[in-house]
């Protein structure tokens, strides 16, 4: 989902939320879930180009959405962060070259995403000049975690035993 905020009459904004069907975002969903919960229906809606893609786009006046517009760029930074931590959190598990990591292929997905819910932080996150949300996850505290959750896990013996073996 893209946001685009452009200048209306009398000192008023225009507030477009762009969804791409054909690439949905992760928060996509979430976003429009708010709206109908809200009850917020757009002043115009329909399909338009965007960037050379063909979008679905809702407008809305800024003032009609008011404090939800807040609300609505916070799902999306949450969407993005997640995204961000969840590149990090996979670099880590693949270059890990001290320790290598037995995650089994089939729970990778899984795996990944439970340690993104767990090592999500606000607090990790800087923007850069240019705007842009950057992170710097330490490899030794997703592994450390990756260890803890495999170790609970119910396959973890197995996966163990695959590391015995491999040894």
């Amino acid at each position: 989902m893209f946001i685009q905020i452009e200048p209306a009459d009398f000192f008023m904004y225009r507030v477009n939320l762009i969804f791409d069907p054909e690439n949905p975002t992760s928060e996509d969903k979430e976003v429009k879930d708010y709206l109908a919960e809200n009850g917020l229906a757009p002043k115009h809606q329909g399909t338009g180009d965007y960037e050379g893609r063909r979008c679905e786009m809702m407008q809305f006046g800024s003032c009609y959405l008011g404090r939800h517009l807040e609300r609505i760029a916070q799902i999306q930074r949450h969407a993005v962060e997640a995204e961000i931590l969840t590149t990090e959190i996979e670099r880590h598990l693949s270059s890990s070259s001290k320790d290598p990591l037995p995650v089994p292929e089939e729970r990778r997905q899984e795996a990944v995403a439970q340690l993104v819910k767990e090592l999500h932080q606000e607090s990790s996150f800087q923007t850069n000049q240019k705007g842009e949300l950057l992170i710097q996850v330490d490899q030794d505290a997703v592994l450390e975690a990756a260890r803890r959750m495999m170790a609970g896990s119910p396959d973890s013996r197995s996966c163990r035993s695959r590391r015995n073996w491999e040894a």
